[in-house]
């Protein structure tokens, strides 16, 4: 009985004490509390327990350690065409380089050379470094030299060759089956996100669930039901061991295993708990997989709702704060689209299994449930209807599932739950409306590399204006790096999109950026004074007439909380001595210094007679134009200017309310 109830404290204790260490100390308040609720709810005994139990948990946590090896040996777990994840003996690498035609199975040797992983410079920006260190992957490499291949014939071969093929049909079994989307399941996945029903089509316990069903269906015929759960249990240990790792799939697969052997002993909370103990010791950092959360989320929620009348609806609530950190907006149309496409993929599932085991003869079936799928999809997209949001506070996801695991609770003890629901309600509202009723205002400088890109946020939602967009060769900016920070502030219209000129490092992004957030007014030429909420722009005239694009910069000065900002596009010191001589008493506090701190602008006589304050540079890091310039640098350190670059410290905000100015790099 013991086994039976308490698990699941050792296993949030175990996850506590993670998240306290990975994400934040604020959680080690938690864990305090967490020990004192232990105390109360149990006794002091099992407080000691877990707390001895927790230690010794810490003390053997394997914790990710990068390599320097510069030969290395591993198997493919992963590929494409430009890279490979190799599982090495100690580790996950992943290697760039030219891998056409490898497969996942190949054992390579090779020589490589390391670099470093990234951290983003942006708020709310993917972290790519946690990503992979979630996935096992300590190290990113380029290939030097490639020493050896092993291509011996693997079960993972022969099933990709069972499903490999031209139709829409085998990229569907390729992608239910091994867990890899082709160029042509690319197209549709993207439709799946927006929907948030992209989980029901990513390998997960779902279809662990699915195929062990299917699995004791067929071998009921040949195989005793004394012995069926053994048997399909290892039919399905080895095919989860030869598909690339999943976490969602070992997740489900060692639930069920423990359920089966332990049957009796363990509850499938109880399995849960014992579950991600294990892999939190083997990799902390898969709390910052989405997919470990969403899946172990997800399934906790189950046990709990115990079939509940309600349960499509509570299962649906329980998931949005993740879509919400995904997307930042929900889409309506999700909530009875999951329950309608459920039984259908639960179909096309169970159908592509019988075409890979059995043969093609289910295949025109499955070809006429893709179509119906497909077209549904297609059709849902066309009538989405949805809410956007700003990126789920710490706050607000803690508030959220604190009424929310309150309401599954009295609902499991039959008791009303109408005070409750409305606290929820009320929760997503207040959420809602977060921009409306901020007093802050803000004004940023994105670190979108080798340009320019900043944004003007007024209080309570008054306007936004965005002065030029960035833009790089080789990247989207715009999907990257622009359209996330925006949709992560609640931001979906512009109100004004100032382009300074046309050099593609200030409006580059502009193309991409328009089809994502909606653009009131763009001004690429000079207007008379703009007011938009608070704020006053003017743009000031040079009255010289000049061929090079960049002297032909928009100048704007703008009038923000008592700040008198100046950004000055990419004008050299010509065009500065002519707003000198056209505006004699012009004083400012920030200054966009021009052209990434080139050194053809901000002259000594510049900034002797504007006098700025601040000084922001956007330039991109370790640039091949050596921005910005060694002699700019000193100049405003001549001029006591604080000098703040997004090379060395990525985005920079200054925050206003009231009278008061904040700076944040």
């Amino acid at each position: 009985m013991f086994i039976k109830n308490y698990l699941i404290y050792y296993g949030i204790s175990c996850l506590l004490l993670i998240v306290s260490i990975l994400v934040h100390p604020v959680f080690f308040i938690f864990l305090i509390f967490y020990g004192a609720f232990i105390i109360y709810r149990l006794n002091l005994m099992n407080f000691i327990s877990i707390f001895i139990f927790t230690t010794l948990f810490f003390l053997f946590v394997n914790w990710p350690t990068p390599i320097n090896d510069s030969i290395i040996k591993g198997k493919i777990v992963a590929v494409d065409q430009k890279s490979v994840v190799l599982k090495t003996s100690r580790t996950k690498v992943k290697v760039y380089g030219d891998f056409i035609g490898y497969q996942i199975g190949d054992v390579l040797e090779m020589e490589v050379e390391y670099f470093n992983i990234s951290e983003p410079t942006n708020d709310n920006a993917f972290n790519y470094k946690r990503y992979l260190y979630s996935q096992g992957i300590t190290n990113n490499a380029m290939i030097k030299r490639l020493l050896s291949v092993d291509s011996t014939q693997s079960l993972f071969k022969e099933l990709q060759k069972r499903v490999s093929g031209d139709d829409l049909e085998d990229s569907y079994a390729s992608m239910f089956v091994l867990g890899i989307k082709d160029e042509m399941i690319e197209d549709y996945y993207q439709q799946l996100t927006d929907l948030s029903i992209v989980h029901l089509f990513a390998l997960s316990g779902l279809h662990i669930h699915i195929l062990n069903n299917l699995l004791k269906n067929i071998l009921r015929f040949i195989v005793s039901d004394r012995f069926i759960d053994y048997f399909v249990i290892v039919l399905i240990g080895l095919y989860v061991y030869i598909i690339p790792i999943n976490i969602s799939f070992i997740r489900a697969y060692l639930v069920m295993l423990l359920s089966v052997l332990y049957k009796g002993y363990l509850n499938k909370l109880d399995c849960l708990s014992i579950v991600t103990v294990l892999m939190l010791l083997i990799n902390p950092y898969i709390i910052f997989s989405l997919s470990f959360i969403f899946s172990y989320l997800i399934y906790f929620i189950i046990l709990l709702l115990n079939q509940s009348r309600y349960f499509n609806l509570l299962v649906y609530f329980g998931s949005l704060p993740i879509i919400l950190i995904i997307q930042y907006r929900i889409n309506i149309l999700s909530l009875f689209l999951g329950v309608i496409l459920a039984p259908l993929i639960s179909l096309l599932y169970q159908m592509i299994w019988i075409y890979v085991l059995l043969g093609d003869f289910v295949k025109p079936i499955v070809r006429i449930i893709i179509y119906f799928l497909n077209n549904i999809i297609i059709f849902c997209n066309d009538f989405s209807i949805f809410i956007n949001f700003s990126k789920p506070t710490l706050f607000f996801i803690l508030s959220y599932y604190f009424v929310y695991f309150k309401i599954i609770l009295k609902i499991n003890i039959k008791q009303k739950v109408i005070r409750e629901v409305l606290m929820l309600v009320s929760l997503l509202l207040v959420f809602y409306f977060k921009p409306y009723y901020s007093i802050e205002g803000k004004v940023t400088m994105i670190d979108v590399g080798q340009g320019d890109c900043f944004l003007i946020q007024q209080p309570f939602n008054q306007g936004n204006i965005l002065i030029d967009t960035g833009g790089l060769k080789n990247k989207d900016i715009a999907s990257l790096t622009l359209v996330p920070y925006l949709k992560s502030q609640g931001i979906n219209r512009l109100d004004y999109v100032f382009i300074s000129h046309d050099d593609f490092d200030h409006c580059g992004a502009y193309d991409s950026l328009v089809k994502e957030i909606e653009i009131k007014q763009t001004v690429t030429s000079y207007q008379e004074k703009i007011e938009i909420g608070d704020i006053e722009i003017e743009m000031l005239k040079s009255g010289m007439e000049t061929k090079d694009n960049n002297d032909n910069s928009l100048v704007i000065k703008a009038m923000i909380n008592n700040l008198v900002y100046l950004f000055t596009g990419d004008i050299s010191s010509k065009i500065e001595h002519k707003l000198i001589e056209n505006y004699p008493n012009l004083k400012i506090d920030v200054l966009k210094v021009s052209h990434h701190g080139s050194v053809t602008g901000t002259s000594s006589e510049f900034l002797e007679a504007v006098r700025p304050k601040i000084a922001l540079i956007s330039c991109g890091k370790n640039n091949r134009y050596g921005h910005p310039n060694k002699n700019v640098l000193e100049r405003l350190e001549d001029y006591d200017v604080k000098v703040y670059r997004s090379d060395l410290t990525g985005m920079v905000k200054i925050i206003y309310y009231g009278d008061d100015n904040y700076i944040y790099p």
